[in-house]
């Protein structure tokens, strides 16, 4: 005689979407950025989101959680930058943090910038995240040029819910760049470049509609310096005109003044000789 053990009876817990109130503000990260990522996140933020400033739909970011897990606000994670396109921007921002399932689409591109206590998770754990959660594109740059990960720039398109590599370029003068189509500008990475002395970044955004850098400080110098050279020129122009016409008005007056004179002394010799009597 066989005897048959009953499977033991496992409760089911229906999950139920999480839906949050209108006042609901998400969680701040705790602030993680190191000496070495703090310029090229900062920089980098702050010129793409100027570059975008102008669209109420695009969203620019260096801060707040993306939440994509319906059941679970625990599941969420924080990219050093991150960009959405369609979206309501302002409601985001009130919102303190991105929740996919409110959006109703996940951000269209995220970069990591590597430090010591990142870059493995960059590379080894955040690639699957991202190609499940659907960013189209991510990116990876590290400031050591790569000593962390093996690499200076990298970055992959999300085809068929798998990430495959972005064709890089390398310049004479050692540029490496690749073309973001997400953003439209082109990641580029020298490891001459500096922002100034203090906050160093490698990292710059070039727009092929203008043919210049976002961040392209140099040029934003001889612009202004230009702007200055030709206030001055414009104002010593308008100065020597100033003189020329005083000089004119005063020639003018000097000329009617001889004019009135010279009338004068011809009627006093057309008058006629007055009564001898």
């Amino acid at each position: 005689m066989t005897t048959q053990i009953a499977a033991p009876r496992v409760a089911y817990h229906e999950l139920t979407p999480i839906v949050l109130d209108d006042d609901y503000v998400c969680p701040d990260p705790e602030e993680g950025r190191d000496m070495l990522q703090a310029p090229t996140i900062d920089k980098g933020g702050y010129f793409v989101g100027r570059h975008f400033s102008g669209r109420p739909d695009v969203l620019v970011r260096t801060d707040g959680f993306i939440f994509y897990n319906q059941y679970n606000m625990n599941y969420r994670f924080k990219p050093d930058l991150y960009v959405a396109f369609g979206v309501d921007a302002d409601a985001i921002r009130r919102r303190n943090g991105y929740v996919i399932w409110e959006v109703g689409k996940p951000p269209d591109f995220a970069l990591e910038v590597a430090s010591e206590t990142t870059h493995e998770w960059d590379t080894g754990g955040k690639p699957g995240l991202y190609a499940g959660v659907g960013i189209a594109e991510y990116w990876r740059v590290d400031p050591s040029g790569g000593d962390l990960y093996g690499y200076p720039l990298a970055g992959d398109v999300l085809v068929g819910g798998i990430y495959h590599p972005i064709d890089l370029e390398t310049e004479a003068d050692g540029t490496i760049w690749g073309y973001s189509a997400v953003l439209d500008l082109c990641l580029c990475w020298n490891p001459a470049w500096d922002w100034d002395v203090d906050d160093e970044s490698k990292l710059r955004f070039y727009d092929r509609k203008t043919g210049r850098y976002l961040c392209d400080i140099s040029l934003v110098e001889t612009e202004r310096d230009e702007a200055v050279a030709g206030q001055v020129v414009a104002e010593a122009e308008r100065d020597e005109a100033v003189a020329k016409r005083d000089e004119a008005v005063a020639e003018l007056e000097q000329a009617q003044e001889r004019i009135r004179q010279l009338q004068a002394e011809l009627g006093r010799r057309e008058s006629p000789p007055g009564d001898a009597n």
